[in-house]
C-alpha cells in the first residue's frame, strides 16, 4: 500500500520545484525474461502518466522510455520543446518507474520536426564523440536506467550506416561500462534508415532493437510483414528483437490485439515495443491482455 501511495504522490508532484537524483546507489530493478518497452511522447505527457497508473500496466512494462530529447547539430543534447516537457516530469516518472522495477530510458530523437536525418547525421557523424558524451551527461544527470536511440531516416541511407554503426559502438561501450542499457529503433524491412539490413551489425552493441512495424506487420500477416519473418530475419538474436505493436488499434492485419499479444506469448522468443503509453484502445485495460503482458515479461 505504502508503494502506491508514493506512486500517486510521485505523480501529483509536478507543482513541486525539481530536484536531482540522489545517485550513491542503483535502484532495484525487476527481472525479466523479454522486454516491453512502452514510449512516453512529449506532447501526451499527463494522458501518458494517467495510462500508466491503470491496473496491471506497472507489474507488464519492463522499460519505460522518454522521447523528451533531441539532438543538435553541433553535437549537443537537448530536451524538446513542448510545454509538458521539464526535469521534473523527467524526475518523477523515473521515480514512478523505478518504485515499480521498472528501467527508465533516455529516449532521442531526431527533432520535433519529424525524420529531419540530416540533424540526426549531423550528430552522429562529424560530431559523434559530442553526441556521446551529451547522453551520457544526461543519463548521469538524471539518473536514468540506459539510452533508446529513435533516429530515423525516410529514404535509403546505406552510405550513412558506417558512422551511425561507429557512433553506436562508442555509446554501448560508454553505457556498458557504467551498468546502462542501449536500444535502437529500427525500420522493419529494408527500406529507410536504420533497417533490417543493419540488424546484424547492430544486434551485438544493443541490449534490444525496437522493430518500429506497428499496424504494418503482424502475427497472421504474410511474406516479410509477418512476425515469424522478422523473427527470422533477427536470427539467433531474436531474444533482443522487440515487436512494434500501436496502441491505438483493436485489430490489424487481420488479427485482434490480443490474438498479435498472443503469438507474441506462444512464440517465447521476442519482446514488445508499444507506441505509444496513452494506449487509447480499450484492449490494454483488458486483464486477459495485460496477463498475457505479464507472461512475455516474467522471467522463464
Amino acid at each position: 500500500m505504502l508503494q502506491y501511495l508514493l506512486t500517486g504522490f510521485l505523480f501529483l508532484g509536478s507543482n513541486l520545484p525539481s530536484r536531482m537524483p540522489q545517485t550513491s546507489a542503483a535502484p532495484p530493478m525487476r527481472a525479466y525474461s523479454h522486454s516491453i518497452t512502452v514510449w512516453v511522447p512529449p506532447y501526451a505527457v499527463a494522458q501518458s502518466q494517467a495510462q500508466l497508473k491503470s491496473p496491471g500496466v506497472r507489474e507488464a512494462i519492463t522499460h519505460l522510455d522518454l522521447q523528451f530529447w533531441e539532438p543538435k547539430s553541433d553535437g549537443s543534447v537537448q530536451m524538446v520543446k513542448e510545454p509538458e516537457v521539464d526535469s521534473t516530469v523527467v524526475n518523477n516518472l523515473r521515480d514512478w518507474a523505478h518504485l515499480s522495477g521498472i528501467r527508465a530510458m533516455l529516449c532521442v530523437f531526431n527533432g520535433e520536426a519529424k525524420w529531419d536525418w540530416p540533424l540526426a547525421k549531423a550528430a552522429f557523424g562529424s560530431q559523434a564523440l559530442t553526441f556521446v558524451k551529451g547522453l551520457v551527461s544526461e543519463v548521469d544527470r538524471y539518473a536514468l536506467d540506459g539510452i533508446d536511440i529513435d533516429l530515423e531516416g525516410p529514404a535509403q541511407y546505406e552510405g550513412d550506416k558506417p558512422a551511425f554503426l561507429a557512433f553506436m559502438s562508442t555509446l554501448s561501450k560508454e553505457l556498458r561500462a557504467k551498468g546502462k542499457q542501449l536500444t535502437v529503433d529500427s525500420f522493419c524491412y529494408v527500406w529507410n534508415a536504420p533497417n533490417q539490413g543493419w540488424w546484424n551489425d547492430l544486434f551485438p552493441l544493443v541490449d534490444g532493437i525496437n522493430c518500429m512495424g506497428y499496424e504494418e506487420t503482424g502475427c497472421a500477416a504474410t511474406e516479410w510483414r509477418s512476425y515469424a519473418s522478422l523473427k527470422k530475419a533477427a536470427g539467433a538474436n531474436a531474444s533482443k528483437l522487440l515487436i512494434g505493436v500501436p496502441s491505438n488499434r483493436a485489430k490489424w492485419q487481420g488479427s485482434s490485439l490480443q490474438d498479435q499479444i498472443d503469438w507474441i506469448k506462444v512464440d517465447g522468443t521476442m519482446g514488445l515495443a508499444i507506441w505509444d503509453a496513452q494506449l487509447p484502445d480499450i484492449g490494454w485495460k483488458s486483464p486477459h491482455l495485460l496477463q498475457s503482458l505479464l507472461a512475455i515479461s516474467s522471467p522463464k
